[in-house]
């Protein structure tokens, strides 16, 4: 999948997210604007975090004239890099390590795709430490894709669970009104078109999760996307979603409505859709 012959792969392999025909996220966004970008004049597509049928051909089309990609239609580490050649974003990763028996999936995954990812263990205060690692790693409105890996439940997603009050190691449904304040350093990370993620299991499932999700969105100003069924983690489904979603917008609104509001340059030709 998405193979590669080409030097990028070990000196300077980075992070991605694994897309392909169907998806319907935030980050689906972020593709289309940079291929909107790369591909030649005359067939553009339209933002809308949609993975249909013209995204695939445009993504298989970016693959063919790159010449050194596999041509099959899916965003992975290699089509990512290419897309996001000259762009200066980041994609970061935080991980709860906190229990031992977590080691070796997500973080393992992470590393073999080349990347640093923020490891977090049991501590006092672990939220406020996570944010100010996040922010040391990111770059100012250079981050495209935050995504966080521990384990969850509706309303509630660990960051590094295991000492301290729920406050200081998760994002919880239960403390609305307080996390605001712990996350908010955050919010100047993001690129225009960027976004969070939450990969612990069930995180989005029910009223609690949607509460939780859109209050992040809120803080961050960007959409926050969870999983509402199991995520298992480990190899490629790191880098993407196993199952449906729930995403929170900041201001609420859908995905579609999210992607019209950015402040991206009218194209001239624009004729391809989704």
């Amino acid at each position: 999948m998405d193979g590669i012959a080409h030097p990028y792969d070990l000196a300077e392999a980075f992070m991605y997210s694994l897309l392909r025909y169907g998806d319907r996220l935030p980050s689906v966004v972020a593709v289309q604007i940079l291929l909107n970008r790369k591909m030649r004049q005359g067939a553009y597509l339209v933002v809308d975090g949609i993975y249909g049928a013209k995204t695939r051909e445009a993504v298989h089309g970016f693959q063919l004239e790159k010449g050194y990609l596999i041509a099959d239609g899916v965003v992975g580490q290699s089509t990512w890099r290419a897309l996001s050649e000259g762009e200066n974003l980041q994609v970061i990763d935080s991980v709860d390590l906190t229990q031992s028996k977590d080691m070796g999936y997500e973080d393992a995954a992470i590393r073999g795709a080349g990347g640093v990812p923020v490891v977090n263990f049991g501590m006092c205060n672990g939220i406020q430490e996570a944010m100010r690692q996040i922010q040391a790693q990111a770059g100012a409105g250079n981050v495209v894709l935050l995504r966080f890996h521990g384990h969850g439940s509706p309303g509630s997603m660990g960051v590094t669970v295991g000492t301290g009050s729920e406050i200081s190691s998760e994002f919880g449904v239960t403390f609305l009104d307080s996390l605001a304040r712990f996350v908010a350093p955050l919010a100047g990370i993001f690129a225009p078109f960027g976004s969070a993620e939450l990969h612990g299991c069930r995180v989005g499932a029910g009223r609690d999760g949607q509460r939780l999700v859109s209050a992040l969105a809120s803080a961050w100003g960007v959409p926050v996307t969870a999983g509402v069924r199991r995520q298992l983690g480990g190899g490629l489904t790191t880098f993407r979603f196993e199952g449906p979603t729930f995403t929170g917008f900041p201001r609420g609104g859908d995905l579609k409505g999210w992607a019209r509001s950015l402040p991206v340059p009218e194209v001239h030709g624009m004729s391809v859709s989704r």
